[in-house]
């Protein structure tokens, strides 16, 4: 009886530790984002300015990245509104460890948001 009890509180913080993080946007702000190339997404207070800075200067030939901390909003203008920098917002949100996209409580891979909303 024991080692059942080990293994399920073994188990239960094993999927705590591996848990992802999310990001936001509502439905309304994709589609403004599709036709003038502005995604303004929430992010996790995990997320801060130190680890935004680390990762955008990869991203600059896609989109400008605006991060205010104290909101947790990153907000992504493309530079091109085409659809690989589109793509390329997943990579953004994957290098900050944003694995999913919660859209009007949904969450979503990234995929599935392209597929439905920015196609």
């Amino acid at each position: 009886m024991k080692k059942l009890v080990m293994l399920f509180v073994l188990s239960l913080a094993t999927s705590f530790a591996f848990s992802q993080n999310s990001a936001s946007i509502s439905e309304g702000q994709l589609k403004s984002g599709k036709s003038n190339g502005v995604y303004e997404f929430g992010v996790p207070e995990s997320i801060t300015s130190e680890k935004v800075d680390a990762v955008k200067g990869y991203y600059k030939d896609y989109f400008s990245v605006d991060f205010n901390e104290s909101t947790d909003k990153l907000k992504l203008t493309l530079l091109k509104n085409e659809e690989m920098n589109i793509k390329v917002m997943n990579r953004m949100l994957v290098a900050l460890d944003l694995r999913t996209v919660s859209v009007n409580g949904q969450e979503m891979t990234f995929q599935d948001v392209m597929d439905k909303y920015l196609k």
